[in-house]
């Protein structure tokens, strides 16, 4: 995806009807972008500018009740956001707001190579009290 693409309600429901899967209460949304591919070979433009969801398509998914959200990318939504100059608003909106985690620089190229749309996704928790922010280690078991 260019950067500062941004997803909208309709793209997502798009991809969705694609893969023939839906969206529902506690589930995980992670979406490819590619922008992982940029690491090592264009840094510049990985840590710039990025393709992700913007407002609209955040209060959707809060509104079908994920737990979490998030992609292949460093802040998982659309970055600069072209219609605020507010900065990260739809993770301040989601976090803070609606209580739904930010899942970042997710590495889910295998599973987009093998087609696979629907899995069980496991997440750990860190061992220690207090951070905002924690790498993690998640697996896909489909």
């Amino acid at each position: 995806m260019p950067g500062g693409t941004e997803f909208t309600v309709a793209d997502i429901q798009a991809v969705l009807k694609k893969q023939g899967i839906s969206i529902r209460k506690g589930d995980v949304v992670l979406f490819n972008t590619g922008w992982l591919e940029l690491i090592g070979k264009d840094n510049k433009q990985f840590l710039e500018v990025e393709p992700g969801i913007g407002m609209e398509a955040a209060r959707w998914l809060a509104d079908e009740e994920v737990v979490a959200f998030g992609g292949d990318t460093w802040a998982s939504e659309v970055y600069p956001n072209p219609k605020s100059n507010e900065e990260f608003p739809v993770n301040q909106f989601m976090l803070a707001k609606r209580g739904i985690y930010n899942l970042e620089l997710i590495d889910s190229r295998a599973l987009v190579r093998d087609k696979v749309w629907e899995f069980l996704f496991v997440l750990g928790q860190p061992l220690y009290v207090g951070s905002t922010q924690v790498n993690i280690n998640p697996v896909a078991i489909h």
